[in-house]
């Protein structure tokens, strides 16, 4: 897969990591779901927040595993400008993606309430499926490590 023209727009940039550290990411993002899932019942707005982290890191993974990092500004979107590259076999992914960034914004920087009981339980449900679906195209070595 070819990720020149994001680099070149300056949405990415080329970084070096090793397994630990793709290894860990994966390791917030399932703990973020668990979280998420234990705020179910008391804060609809912080567990969207926290299981969109989850979608997030899990993603930062994939990108970390391809040699690329968000550039420095506007880190979210990058993110997911790049995932829409990336996994352009799943077209829908990108504008859930997108909407999922979106209301985490609101939620987080705008408003109190800003999430309702259907969309957190989508994205409750969406996180795991993800990360499992990441885990899938990751190498060996990582998942060798998460299985330790």
């Amino acid at each position: 897969m070819n990720f020149d023209e994001l680099r070149d727009k300056g949405i990415i940039e080329p970084v070096t990591v090793d397994a630990t550290e793709i290894a860990n990411l994966v390791r917030v993002a399932r703990r973020d779901i668990a979280t998420a899932e234990s705020l179910l019942g008391t804060d609809y707005d912080w567990a969207f927040a926290v299981a969109y982290n989850a979608v997030l890191q899990s993603s930062v993974a994939y990108m970390a595993q391809c040699g690329f990092r968000p550039a420095n500004r506007n880190k979210h979107y990058n993110t997911f400008r790049f995932m829409k590259q990336a996994l352009s076999d799943q077209p829908e992914l990108a504008s859930r993606f997108q909407r999922f960034r979106k209301k985490r914004n609101a939620t987080v920087y705008e408003s109190v309430g800003a999430v309702g009981e259907a969309e957190v339980r989508d994205i409750i449900t969406f996180a795991p499926l993800y990360v499992d679906m990441i885990l899938e195209r990751l190498p060996h070595d990582v998942l060798r490590l998460l299985e330790q």
